[in-house]
């Protein structure tokens, strides 16, 4: 398996990033291309009118700044934008990697306000995006001679293209809008209609408020492709060498209906990310034990309910389970799947146990049961496992599938005790009130089981995996393994031979340099090993990977919904 993977350039604009509120609608972009297999880089615009602000302040103190100065002025927008970009993503779990201009090696030309890029440092783009998603600054470059430049108004979109253009990358524009219009959506009386694909003409013609011209003409000089679309959108378009052809759907989709069970750490999480975004989730009831919770997350009283199976009983697109039992989850999945609703749970005890039973239900059913925040919160394990079997048969994997003892165990490495290493993880937000399964091994166990089924198509006896857990490991034998440079972490592996599959979970002391201290490698039967990193412990890399699965689903729904609309046309 050679994994040659894509890269993916997403600029994200003022439009979009109207304030800080704004960062975690960037984030959940940029983690769907990530998840998906791409390496991501994100270019950033500044925040909202922070560039005119700037502008302003500069020309009350003098009417006609000197344009070094003013450049980096005004770069300090960017700076500020793509910094903090990179901060949610690391609350997330997704490792990101800031660059500047100088570090990118983003060489430019011309006016010292409006230049043109001619030079960056494929290499260290192309190396630092395999690691993590890379955040760049738009807008700005750096002269020969080494002074601050920028790219002229809008100039983030150049700097996209650009970047796009000479690492042979996929490009989309993040706007406001869900692509190119006959005339301003926002201006118009009739909703117009919507470009499927534009030719570099008409988007110079039309786009000018929603693409820089002088990106347009850079595109058509190069026959850069790119797309144009908002975030959570399923549709796009597409601007290159071709036609124009417009979309015939007659316009948007509704809000996704959702209804919520369980509001507590992560469904508290999950609820305000679907609040924050009105247009495209309509959440229609959550239900809780108890009203705290959910009033904590701000949670309206009269969409919260204790009566569950009521809940279920509501017009609703998609039920999302966050309650963390199994009986009881597994009967609520039923009646969710029988009535033709979506599911999306995080619960890996549910679908460990139940996930063939619900897997066939959902398929018979013609509805999607997704799953993929139960196994590697942010880390997309069962997305990579998919993707390996894609390329051929896959040997063996191995994992480090739960945060909670990594954090224990660095604890005790440390110094610390037991008691106070767990009370540690809780007061940091990595273990439950009741951490017994996390330090027995039971949840990295029944992650293990999901993973499995995945990659070689079996469902492991919970009882016939090998499992010790950390919760009577020798303190003495961790400050050692300290001492030689190593890390103990509790390390999960499956692996295929012949006649059997051989799967433990157990403490293995690893050195500080080991791959596996990334999280995840997958080995196949040919070719060269996958490894994945990225957080699984915590609210927000949970909730990411919930919102990812509901983002997929409305996108799914869109662009079923098209389907049938051009099979009528």
């Amino acid at each position: 398996m050679k994994n040659k993977t894509q890269i993916t350039v997403l600029k994200f604009g003022s439009s979009v990033l109207r304030s800080e509120k704004d960062l975690p609608s960037a984030v959940h972009e940029i983690y769907r291309h990530w998840r998906d297999g791409a390496q991501v880089i994100a270019v950033v615009s500044a925040f909202g009118d922070t560039t005119d602000q700037l502008m302003r302040r500069a020309e009350s103190i003098c009417g006609q700044p000197e344009k070094s100065a003013l450049a980096s002025l005004l770069a300090t927008g960017e700076a500020t934008s793509s910094a903090l970009l990179s901060i949610a993503l690391n609350r997330v779990g997704i490792p990101a990697r800031l660059l500047d201009e100088v570090q990118a090696g983003l060489r430019t030309v011309g006016g010292g306000v409006d230049a043109v890029p001619i030079a960056v440092d494929t290499a260290r783009l192309n190396s630092e995006s395999r690691r993590a998603v890379v955040v760049l600054p738009g807008f700005v470059g750096r002269s020969e001679g080494g002074d601050k430049t920028l790219l002229g108004r809008g100039g983030s979109d150049l700097t996209a293209l650009f970047l796009a253009h000479r690492l042979g990358a996929q490009c989309v524009l993040i706007k406001d809008v869900e692509g190119l219009y006959t005339s301003d959506p926002a201006g118009s009386t009739v909703h117009p209609s919507r470009f499927v694909q534009a030719s570099y003409d008409s988007a110079a013609r039309l786009g000018g408020g929603v693409v820089q011209p002088k990106a347009v003409r850079f595109a058509a000089a190069n026959k850069v492709r790119f797309a144009i679309t908002r975030i959570g959108a399923a549709s796009a378009t597409e601007v290159g060498p071709f036609a124009d052809r417009l979309d015939s759907s007659g316009g948007s989709k509704e809000p996704l209906r959702v209804v919520l069970l369980g509001c507590g750490t992560v469904g508290g999480g999950v609820y305000q990310r679907l609040a924050a975004l009105p247009t495209l989730f309509d959440v229609v009831g959550v239900g809780t034990r108890t009203g705290m919770h959910a009033r904590e997350a701000g949670v309206p009283d009269h969409l919260n309910t204790d009566d569950l199976d009521e809940l279920l009983e509501r017009d609703c697109d998609v039920v999302v389970e966050l309650i963390g039992t199994t009986k009881y989850a597994s009967a609520l999945a039923t009646a969710a799947l029988r009535s033709g609703r979506h599911f999306v749970t995080a619960n890996k005890a549910l679908m460990a146990v139940d996930g063939e039973h619900l897997s066939s239900l959902a398929a018979a059913c013609g509805v999607s049961l997704r799953y993929n925040a139960a196994v590697g919160g942010v880390l997309p394990a069962l997305e990579a496992i998919e993707r390996a079997r894609e390329s051929g048969a896959i040997k063996a994997f191995s994992g480090i599938l739960n945060g909670t003892t990594n954090y224990v165990l660095d604890q005790l490495m440390e110094g610390k005790d037991f008691e106070s290493a767990i009370d540690a993880a809780q007061r940091a937000g990595y273990a439950e009130a009741n951490p017994q399964l996390d330090l027995n091994g039971t949840d990295a166990t029944q992650k293990l089981i999901l993973l499995a089924r995945q990659a070689f198509d079996v469902s492991l006896p919970f009882g016939e995996i090998e499992r010790t857990g950390i919760e009577h490991i020798d303190s003495q034998s961790l400050r050692k393994s300290r001492e030689r440079a190593h890390v103990v972490r509790l390390v999960a592996e499956c692996s295929r031979s012949v006649d059997e599959i051989k799967a433990s979970v157990k403490p293995v002391e690893l050195p500080m340099d080991h791959p596996l201290r990334n999280r995840l490698i997958i080995k196949p039967e040919v070719g060269e090993q996958l490894v994945l990193s990225g957080a699984g412990a915590g609210r927000w890399p949970t909730t990411e990977a919930v919102m990812a699965d509901l983002f997929d689903i409305r996108r799914q729904e869109s662009a079923e919904e098209l389907e049938r609309l051009e099979a009528c046309a």
